[in-house]
C-alpha cells in the first residue's frame, strides 16, 4: 500500500503515533550517519564524506547519551496502541537500540586495539566505498587523508581508556593491529593503496586538476596519514602491548564471563549459553564428520579426512596456479548460479554485485567478505574473495564460498533488504548477524537443489565449510569460556582443514576468533535456526508448502533478530493452515 494512503487510513490518534516513531527513526538514523560518516559513505551518502567519526571517549558518552533519548522516546509508544507493521518497526528500533547499549563499552573500547576493530578496515574500506568522479569527491578524500591523525588520536584515548576499565585485547591481537598499521603506513605515496583512486582519476577532470589533486593528496598521506599510522603502530607495540594481557580468553579478563555472555546474546540474538553452543558445535561436528566419511567411501578411499585431502583435495589438478585464476573461477561459479536462482526465490534484488580479490593490505589476515550496496544504487555490492597463496587453494570448497557470500547468500539477502519499500530506514541497514550469516550459511545447503554441486568433490567441499562453521562453535566457547589455549583451538579445528582452508587461514581464522569474542557463533547458531524453522513449515504444510513463498517470508523483513523470525513464519504457517 502506498505510505500516504496506509496513514490516511488509520484513526487520526493512530497517526500521530505512527508519525511521531516515524520521525524518530529519521532523526535516529540521520544521527547514526553524521555520528559515523564511515557508514554513511557505505550507505552512498555524500555528505560527510570529508570526515571521519570521533573514536575518543567524550564521542562515546555521547552517543551512549543520544541512545538513551532515543530509547526513552520509542518506549513513550504502548505497542498496543499501533497498527501492526508500526510495532514491528518499534519493536526492531528498541530491540536495536538496547543492543547498541549493552554493547557500547565492550564495543567501543575493548576493540579498539584488536586487529579486527579500530581502524583496520575502517580506513582502506571507506575510502575504497567513496565516490571517485568528480573533483569534489576528490577534495572530500583529501580532507579525509588530512583527518586521520585526529581519528587516530581518539582511538588511542579509548584504548587508553579500555585499559583502564580492565577491558583488555589479548597482547597476540594487538600485534597483529600494529603490523597491520604498519603494512599501512609503508607504502610511498606513489604506490600507496589508499591513494589509488588519485592514480586512476577520470579523464572528464581536467589534466591540470588531476595533477593538483594527486599532489596534494600525495601530500596530505605524508604529512599527515603516513605519521599517524605509524604513531598508531608505535603506541600499540610499545604502550599498549606491554600493559594489556597475554592470555586469550575473554574469561581471563576482569568481568570476562559477564561480558562474553553479553557478546553471545548480541551475536546469536539467543539467549544460549556458552555451554550449549559449545555442545551444539560437538554434536554438529560429529553428524557433519559422518556425512564427509560417507562420500570418501563413496569414492573408494579408504583413508583418513587427512589423507583424502592430501592425496584427492590438494591434487595439482585440483590447485589454483594464480590469483588470476582464483577471481577468473569465482566469478565463473557466480554467473553460473544467478540464472538458477528464480527456481527458489519469488524476488530477487535489482542491484548487481562483483567479484574481487581481498585488499592487499588485509590480504593475510582477512576472511572473505561481502560489502552491501549503496543505499541510493550508486555502488554494487562486492564479494571480496581470497587470493593469497593459490598454490594452496583447491576447487572444491570455491561453490560453497560463493553461494555464501554472494547468490543466493549475503548479496541476494541485503541487497533485498536494502531494496525493501515504506520501511525506515534504519531497518534497511540493521545488521544482526545470526540472521546475515545464518542465511549465508543456509545458503550453502540450497547449492545441491541448484545443481552448483556438480561431482563428490564440490559436495564434499560444501560439507567441509559447514564442518568449519560447526568448528567454530566449539573452539570460539572454548577459549572464552572454558579456558582453552590457542594450541588447543587448531587442534579443536583440525577437522575442518582441507580445500582452500589451509594451516595458515585457520591459524588466522583461531587469532579472528580471539580478537572477536563470540562473532563467529552467529553462522552456524542462525543457520541451525533457519533450518529448523524450514522442516517445520514442510512438516506442518506438507504438500501446502512452497519453497520460494517460505524464502520470501524469511527475507521480506531484512535483517532481523531470530525470535522475531521465528514468530514471522510460524504467523505464516498458521495462514497457510
Amino acid at each position: 500500500m502506498n505510505r500516504v494512503l496506509f496513514l490516511l487510513a488509520l484513526p487520526l490518534a493512530a497517526q500521530d503515533r505512527v508519525a511521531q516513531l516515524e520521525t524518530l527513526y529519521k532523526e535516529y538514523f540521520e544521527f547514526t550517519l553524521k555520528e559515523s560518516p564511515e557508514q554513511a559513505t557505505s550507505a552512498g551518502r555524500t555528505e560527510y564524506n570529508h570526515r571521519w567519526g570521533d573514536r575518543s571517549p567524550a564521542a562515546i558518552e555521547r552517543r551512549r547519551a543520544a541512545l538513551k533519548g532515543f530509547l526513552e522516546r520509542a518506549e513513550g509508544h504502548a505497542p498496543a496502541s499501533l497498527p501492526a507493521e508500526a510495532r514491528m518497526n518499534q519493536r526492531l528500533f528498541v530491540y536495536q537500540l538496547k543492543a547498541a547499549l549493552n554493547g557500547l563499552n565492550i564495543g567501543s573500547y575493548y576493540f579498539a586495539a584488536s586487529h579486527y576493530g579500530g581502524l583496520v578496515r575502517s580506513i582502506d574500506g571507506t575510502l575504497d566505498s567513496a565516490p571517485a568522479r568528480t573533483p569534489k569527491d576528490f577534495e572530500d578524500r583529501i580532507a579525509r587523508l588530512r583527518g586521520v591523525p585526529a581519528l587516530v588520536d581518539g582511538l588511542i584515548a579509548s584504548a587508553d581508556a579500555g585499559l583502564k576499565k580492565k577491558m583488555q585485547v589479548p597482547r597476540l591481537s594487538v600485534n597483529l593491529a600494529a603490523g597491520i598499521y604498519e603494512s599501512m603506513a609503508a607504502p610511498a605515496a606513489g604506490t600507496s593503496p589508499l591513494l589509488k583512486a588519485f592514480r586512476e582519476m577520470p579523464p572528464s577532470i581536467p589534466e591540470a586538476a588531476r595533477t593538483d589533486l594527486r599532489e596534494r593528496a600525495e601530500t596530505a598521506y605524508r604529512e599527515a596519514t603516513q605519521p599517524a599510522l605509524k604513531k598508531l603502530a608505535g603506541y600499540l607495540r610499545g604502550t599498549y602491548a606491554p600493559a594489556t594481557r597475554t592470555s586469550v580468553g575473554l574469561s581471563a579478563n576482569f568481568n570476562g564471563t559477564e561480558m562474553y555472555q553479553v557478546l553471545i546474546e548480541a551475536s546469536t540474538t539467543t539467549k544460549m549459553t556458552a555451554r550449549q553452543i559449545h555442545d551444539t558445535g560437538v554434536r554438529e561436528m560429529a553428524r557433519i564428520g559422518e556425512a564427509m566419511a560417507a562420500i570418501r567411501k563413496s569414492l573408494g578411499f579408504t583413508g583418513t579426512a587427512a589423507e583424502f585431502d592430501e592425496r584427492v583435495l590438494q591434487a595439482p589438478a585440483m590447485r589454483f596456479k594464480s590469483a588470476e585464476e582464483i577471481l577468473a573461477h569465482g566469478r565463473e561459479i557466480a554467473k553460473r548460479v544467478d540464472p538458477m536462482l528464480p527456481k527458489m526465490f519469488l524476488k530477487l534484488p535489482r542491484m548487481p554485485y562483483g567479484v574481487e580479490a581481498i585488499p592487499d593490505a588485509i590480504a593475510r589476515t582477512a576472511a572473505p567478505h561481502y560489502r552491501p550496496p549503496a543505499l541510493d544504487g550508486s555502488r554494487a555490492g562486492y564479494f571480496y574473495l581470497r587470493t593469497v597463496d593459490p598454490e594452496t587453494q583447491s576447487r572444491c570448497c570455491m561453490a560453497a564460498l560463493i553461494l555464501h557470500e554472494a547468490v543466493p547468500g549475503h548479496h541476494l539477502q541485503l541487497a533485498l533488504a536494502r531494496e525493501m519499500e515504506n520501511m525506515p530506514s534504519f531497518r534497511l541497514t540493521a545488521g544482526y548477524s545470526a540472521f546475515a550469516e545464518g542465511w549465508g550459511l543456509y545458503a550453502e545447503s540450497l547449492g545441491e537443489d541448484l545443481g552448483m554441486y556438480r561431482n563428490p568433490h564440490e559436495m564434499y567441499g560444501r560439507l567441509q565449510s559447514e564442518m568449519f562453521r560447526a568448528a567454530r562453535l566449539v573452539v570460539d566457547t572454548g577459549v572464552h569460556a572454558f579456558g582453552w589455549s590457542r594450541e588447543q583451538m587448531i587442534a579443536a579445528m583440525a577437522p575442518a582443514k582441507g580445500g582452500w582452508i589451509n594451516d595458515a587461514f585457520l591459524s588466522s581464522e583461531v587469532d579472528r576468533y580471539i580478537a572477536m569474542p563470540a562473532q563467529a557463533l552467529a553462522y552456524k547458531i542462525g543457520g541451525l535456526k533457519i533450518e529448523e524453522l524450514r522442516r517445520r513449515a514442510e512438516k506442518a504444510l506438507g504438500s501446502k508448502f512452497d519453497l520460494r513463498v517460505f524464502h520470501d517470508v524469511v527475507l521480506r523483513n531484512g535483517s532481523i533478530p531470530l525470535d522475531i523470525l521465528e514468530e514471522e513464519v510460524d504467523a505464516w504457517i498458521a495462514s497457510r493452515r
